[in-house]
């Protein structure tokens, strides 16, 4: 009954190594919104971009202020990333109840420092 009752423990703490795992690659994709810039007044904004119902991608250099309008309502954003290019799901940052589906931001590179 001992080896029985060892393996099943060891059975048991490989699974929920496993499990541990998986938990934080899944959760190694979800940076917070501050990885990828802050939000500004709409005073700073330096570029504006209108969302439709049928906007997949948006396009973005890093440093950009850009300003995100939907119908009425607006957001302004200041892009400055951890790498010289990344991409970042617009809801990330939006603020709440900002319809901002799934599009995807891409953040290219500073022209500044090519």
């Amino acid at each position: 009954m001992t080896d029985h009752s060892a393996i099943s423990m060891s059975k048991r703490l490989l699974l929920a190594a496993v499990i541990a795992t998986a938990g934080l690659s899944a959760g190694a994709h979800a940076a917070p919104a501050s990885d990828y810039g802050h939000t500004e007044p709409a005073t700073a904004s330096e570029k504006l971009i209108n969302i439709s119902a049928d906007t997949k991608t948006v396009n973005v250099e890093n440093g950009d202020t850009v300003t995100f309008v939907s119908g009425h309502q607006t957001f302004t954003w200041n892009f400055r990333t951890l790498r010289d290019e990344d991409d970042v799901r617009l809801s990330t940052i939006a603020p709440a109840g900002f319809p901002a589906k799934d599009i995807e931001v891409y953040v290219a590179r500073d022209p500044l420092y090519r």
